[in-house]
Parts: C-alpha cells; sequence; structure tokens
C-alpha cells in the first residue's frame, strides 16, 4: 500500500514544496539499518565513477585522509533529510543542495565541472533506488511488486526533497533500469577516485578512528582482516553490470564467499534486538515519532513497532 506521504506527494506540482517521507515509508524502515551501510560503499564507488563526481571528490573531498570524519558528516546531512521532523527534514535537503553549489573546478582535463550539474548530481541519487532494492535481494527478502512501487515513488519523493527536478528522475521504474543501464555503459568511467577506492590497498590504509589509542600493531591487525572483508563486501555488493563493464574480477570462489557472507548478515540482523538494528541518528528519530507523534506531518504506522527503538 502506498503511504500517506508518498501519495501526497504524487499529486502536487513541481512548483510546491517538496514533501518529506514520512514514518509510514519503506524508507524509514531501511534507510537507517546498520546493513544499509554495506551497500554505501558501492554506491560511493558507482557515484565517483562519473568524470564530474570523480573530479570534486577528488580535490574537494578528505576521504582517503579523514574517511571517519568524513563518514559522520555525511551522516548528519544526508540522513536527517528522512528521519527528521518535516520542517527539520526540508531544510536539511535545502541545506544539502546548497553545500553542493561550492563543489566546482577545472578537472585534470581543463574541464570546468560543478557538482549541481542535473545529469552528475541526479546520478549520486540515482545509485539510490538501485542500492535500496538489491539491499533487499541480497541481505533480506527480495520486495515484492508493490514495495517496489512503493520504493520508487520514495526514491523520487526523496529526489525532490534534495532539489532534483521531476524532469532530471526517471518517471517510471522500468525508465529507471534504462537509465541506470545507460549510465553504467555510456557514461561512467574509472577515474582516479574510483581506481583508488576499488584498490586492494584502500581498505588496509584507513587511518586510525579519531582519538583511539588503539596500538599501531593492533589497528594494522584489525585492517588486516576487516579491511579484506570490506573490500570482498564492495565488489560482491557491485551490480554485475558494473563489474563487467570495468572487467573487475570475481569468481565463482568470490561468489560462494559472499553467499556465505550474505546469510550471516541476514542471520545477525534477525538475532539483534531490534533497537540495534539502527544507527542512533535514526534510532532517536523513532523514538521521537512515538514520544511526539502530532511534530509529524505523517501518519505513524505499526509498522514502526516491529523495527523501532
Amino acid at each position: 500500500m502506498m503511504s500517506v506521504q508518498t501519495a501526497h506527494a504524487s499529486r502536487r506540482s513541481a512548483t510546491d514544496d517538496p514533501v518529506p517521507l514520512g514514518p509510514d515509508s519503506l524508507t524509514w524502515q531501511h534507510f537507517g539499518t546498520w546493513r544499509y551501510h554495506l551497500m554505501l560503499p558501492q554506491a560511493f564507488v558507482m557515484q565517483v565513477a562519473h568524470p564530474v563526481i570523480d573530479a570534486g571528490v577528488g580535490e574537494h573531498s578528505v576521504y582517503r585522509t579523514d574517511p571517519w570524519g568524513r563518514a559522520r558528516r555525511s551522516t548528519e546531512l544526508l540522513w536527517p533529510v528522512v528521519y527528521a521532523r518535516p520542517e527539520e527534514a526540508t531544510r536539511k535537503g535545502r541545506q544539502l543542495r546548497e553545500l553542493h553549489r561550492e563543489i566546482k573546478g577545472v578537472d585534470k582535463h581543463g574541464q570546468r565541472y560543478f557538482a549541481l550539474d542535473p545529469e552528475a548530481y541526479g546520478w549520486v541519487h540515482g545509485t539510490g533506488y538501485d542500492a535500496s532494492i538489491r539491499l533487499l535481494e541480497l541481505f533480506d527478502v527480495s520486495p515484492t511488486r508493490a514495495q517496489r512501487t512503493r520504493m520508487f515513488l520514495e526514491w523520487r519523493q526523496m529526489g525532490r526533497m534534495l532539489g532534483i527536478r521531476d524532469e532530471d528522475l526517471p518517471e517510471t521504474e522500468h525508465d529507471y533500469w534504462q537509465y541506470f543501464e545507460r549510465m553504467i555503459t555510456e557514461r561512467l568511467e574509472l577515474g582516479d577516485v574510483a581506481q583508488d577506492l576499488l584498490d586492494e590497498r584502500h581498505y588496509l590504509q584507513t587511518p586510525k578512528p579519531p582519538g583511539s589509542r588503539m596500538p599501531d600493531a593492533v589497528w594494522r591487525l584489525v585492517t588486516s582482516g576487516a579491511g579484506r572483508l570490506l573490500r570482498h563486501n564492495l565488489l560482491g555488493t557491485l551490480p554485475p553490470l558494473f563489474r563487467e563493464r570495468f572487467d573487475i574480477p570475481w569468481t565463482d570462489r568470490d561468489e560462494r564467499r559472499f553467499r556465505i557472507w550474505r546469510r550471516t548478515v541476514r542471520s545477525t540482523h534477525r538475532l539483534l534486538p531490534p533497537s540495534l538494528r539502527y544507527i542512533p541518528l535514526a534510532r532517536e528519530a523513532l523514538r521521537d515519532v512515538r514520544r511526539h507523534p502530532d511534530a509529524y506531518l505523517w501518519n505513524t504506522t505499526d509498522t514502526l513497532h516491529p523495527e523501532g527503538a
């Protein structure tokens, strides 16, 4: 069933203010879970494979020198566009777009780039629907046709929250998959940043979290094990078409190991208490809905309670 807010949003014109996603949305159920973060590295690789994003991240981002700070800032900026009261969610969406307005320059080929280039900015959001669908296919249960429709409409609604025009968003799910395939086969390329992220040494070189007192030797042991696992997760969650397009090795043995990893994630998620399935920011928003339902313009439905905090 379509959520109250998504149905409302679908009837609004492009000139209206965007409608935030509500607690009855599927996005609220999945976007703030820890396991959604397993899909983020592959989404980042596909995003920076766009030449404009590669140039902007290469010049302006600290993904290599301060990955922990970058992750924290990303969470503080993007996740409240979903997990916040309506006025705050709308404000955060506008703030995020305005921050991208300052990201511009000249790439290594002498071409000017701008982070709000409609194709590039739209592609960053464009990777999100694929990630949401494959999160469930890989680490849960494949969504039904009705759920896919609902998730697609919510993805478009989220795009409006980020300031993306309707004409820059695929109109139907069928249009989306044609767009997604065309971007991979015709527009993306493995630039410097994407190659760096795919390098087997990338995770092994992750610096310690700020303030960590862990001895360097222990940290090297941690990154040696966790780094290999994270890289395997990255390669396994990449769309097969992307791996094929750029000749990224993936063997039958890799696939068998990845299936074991998927089963492990599924089992762990089910065993976790509901309150521990979400990142703190999302968990607090779910509490806020129950404590102050009148502060939200959305209907709080029973779908919150099985996964609530």
